[in-house]
């Protein structure tokens, strides 16, 4: 396999217009899609209540995270994968936040400053961050939210 195509691969299969093709399947897409923000408030949470001025930290972090996606994401280096196949963002996401560039993938760059958190601070076991973590970024990929090179 090429670099580029591993870089830039996708599934064959459509899981999204299958995902889409059933009422549980539409719920599931929008339940994975948001699911790692509740886990990393949840872990924001309990950051916060071990230490009370990590919040400042989570904060800084936070909106320099989305500064810098927001930044890259307006110079649009390639589309999303999903509308190679399809003309819309399922139903339930946000359509603003899917018509800008694929490239960097928010939920990853955000999951990586919550990942240092749980190094520097010991206050979830990191291989459960991963755990946890790992599945909800390769669902962005089988989707067609992403290619690899965006995680």
């Amino acid at each position: 396999m090429k670099p580029k195509s591993i870089l830039f691969w996708q599934s064959k299969f459509d899981f999204l217009k299958y995902l889409e093709s059933f009422a549980i399947g539409k719920i599931n897409l929008i339940i994975f899609n948001y699911a790692i923000w509740f886990f990393l408030f949840y872990l924001s949470f309990s950051l916060i209540k071990f230490n009370i001025n990590i919040f400042w930290q989570i904060l800084f972090a936070t909106i320099s995270a989305e500064i810098i996606e927001r930044i890259i994401k307006s110079k649009v280096y390639w589309r999303r994968p999903m509308f190679a196949r399809h003309d819309t963002t399922p139903v339930g996401l946000v359509d603003k936040w899917y018509k800008t560039g694929s490239f960097p993938s928010g939920h990853t760059i955000k999951a990586v400053f919550f990942f240092l958190f749980c190094l520097q601070y010991h206050i979830f076991l990191p291989i459960a961050f991963l755990a946890i973590v790992t599945p909800l970024l390769f669902f962005r990929i089988l989707i067609g939210f992403h290619y690899p090179i965006d995680m």
